[in-house]
């Protein structure tokens, strides 16, 4: 008898203990979907979906259609959305979208934004200042032809993100001459020297951290494919950064 009540006691223990686990979670949503042939999306949201499900930190869903953001309620599920959609098609989304969005971030849930991402609604202001910085073709933003190696110089040794990474190098394209949204805060954590022509040896930055209202986003450029996305580094920074967005720490 009391080997049957302590079997059924260890039950409810390891029933707490697997749900709490569960419960703490980071739920996130990643955003993904036709760009016009600009990227392999499906293996690159894959990728970025095992990375994050490789920490065992999150829980993972996502959508091709970016009008899931019209529902506030669907929304509220969750702690981080994962924009991977370029949208290059200028595939409208509504303002209740946006206003979702907006709200969703400023509340203080997470945002990631990943390589060309920052580029897809060029009249919304509000997205910008998401970004921080943003690819834009029209003003001049760009990269060398085709992926290549490339180092990755660590900037903030001290932020949660990045702290205690080194150098690491990347197989991705670099972007470069980036536009800077006025009078929005970003802190920059890595960056990469260009070979885009005008700009070769500048240093660009490949991936920053700003807040939005109460929340926060990260903010990275790599992920051109899925080359891309296999590189040590490149997992350790993306997995980081989102672990921050949603969280505002990095354990």
């Amino acid at each position: 008898m009391n080997k049957k009540i302590f079997s059924l006691a260890g039950a409810i223990v390891l029933g707490f203990i697997c749900s709490a686990t569960a419960a703490d979670k980071i739920n996130t949503l990643i955003i993904s979907g036709d760009d016009v042939g600009a990227h392999p999306w499906r293996l690159t949201q894959e990728e970025y979906r095992n990375m994050l499900l490789d920490t065992g930190k999150f829980d993972v869903r996502i959508s091709e259609d970016m009008n899931i953001l019209e529902s506030s309620k669907a929304l509220a599920k969750y702690d981080l959305v994962f924009f991977v959609r370029s949208n290059v098609s200028g595939e409208p989304l509504s303002d209740q979208a946006k206003a979702n969005l907006e709200y969703f971030v400023g509340n203080g849930k997470g945002l990631v934004i990943n390589h060309m991402a920052s580029g897809s609604f060029p009249e919304w202001l509000e997205f910008k200042k998401m970004c921080g910085i943003y690819w834009s073709p029209k003003d001049g933003s760009g990269h060398a032809p085709g992926t290549y190696v490339f180092d990755v110089t660590i900037r903030d040794q001290e932020h949660p993100v990045t702290r205690g990474m080194e150098t690491f190098q990347a197989d991705d394209e670099l972007y470069s001459a980036l536009v800077v949204t006025p009078g929005v805060d970003f802190n920059i954590l890595v960056t990469g020297k260009s070979t885009f022509k005008g700009r070769e040896g500048v240093d660009e930055p490949l991936a920053v951290t700003l807040d939005y209202g109460k929340g926060r986003v990260f903010h990275q450029f790599f992920g051109h494919d899925k080359k891309a996305l296999e590189q040590k580094g490149v997992i350790k920074l993306v997995q980081r950064g989102s672990e921050w967005a949603a969280t505002g720490e990095v354990k």
